[in-house]
């Protein structure tokens, strides 16, 4: 299975997954770019995939919808009854499944879908490349435990975000721990990719396990570089997740 990127807006991602002729795109905040890698590839779109419910994410559906007939599955309040699914379900694409997780935290019905022939978690605004989204009011909590689901994932999938602010949060995952060297060292290399002009989605999650302040609010070591040794795992997410708010 092939896993494409599309852009939206000043950073928003679309994924696309090709299996054969069938086509899947995840998270269409956009119709056109949807639209356009369907025309040059000549496939028909058979599924859309919703992670969550911002309008950055679904304004395409409808278009997509009208022109394709395709079908749409996401969150049951955001999709309706007929389409929605919830944790634990699968849906099928192509010859394949994907899995259903449910991941609440920056909207109360976010979900992730696991992909194990494209090797990829299309997780929205759950994670990204070296952050996580903004949280609810008082649901730091739910983030904090759907971050740690995603973490466990098994093997080393690609995390595939539903933006681009990979130097923004190195920048910052630098500010808490200034001498921590794989930060260092990653922020280097995305700026350079940068440069380059090459993408930093997705990347794997074993580099996120290792350079994502978000998925490793359990390290004392980063509690104590923020000044608050000994401060439970939760409550160190919250107080890191005000701070990039602040950032």
């Amino acid at each position: 299975m092939q896993l494409d990127i599309l852009t939206a807006f000043s950073d928003n991602y679309i994924y696309l997954l090709r299996a054969g002729t069938a086509v899947a795109v995840v998270d269409p905040g956009q119709a056109q770019p949807v639209l356009d890698a369907l025309e040059s590839s000549g496939g028909p779109l058979d599924l859309i995939l919703i992670t969550h419910g911002h309008l950055d994410h679904t304004a395409g559906c409808d278009e997509l919808v009208q022109r394709t007939g395709c079908r749409v599955v996401g969150p049951p309040s955001i999709v309706g009854a007929g389409h929605g699914v919830a944790d634990g379900d699968r849906v099928s694409f192509a010859d394949t499944q994907l899995a259903v997780l449910a991941v609440p935290g920056h909207t109360p019905e976010s979900l992730a879908f696991t992909c194990t022939d494209a090797d990829a978690a299309l997780v929205g605004d759950t994670v990204f490349s070296g952050g996580c989204g903004r949280i609810q009011p008082g649901a730091a909590g739910r983030m904090w435990s759907s971050l740690m689901r995603l973490r466990e994932l098994p093997g080393d999938p690609l995390i595939c975000g539903g933006h681009d602010y990979t130097v923004d949060n190195l920048e910052f995952a630098a500010y808490l721990q200034p001498d921590y060297a794989p930060v260092a060292e990653r922020l280097a290399s995305e700026k350079a990719q940068r440069d380059a002009g090459a993408s930093a989605q997705p990347s794997r999650l074993s580099v996120e396990r290792e350079t994502n302040p978000f998925l490793r609010c359990d390290d004392p070591a980063l509690a104590r570089a923020i000044g608050k040794p000994g401060l439970a795992p939760v409550e160190v997410f919250a107080e890191i997740r005000r701070m990039k708010d602040r950032w």
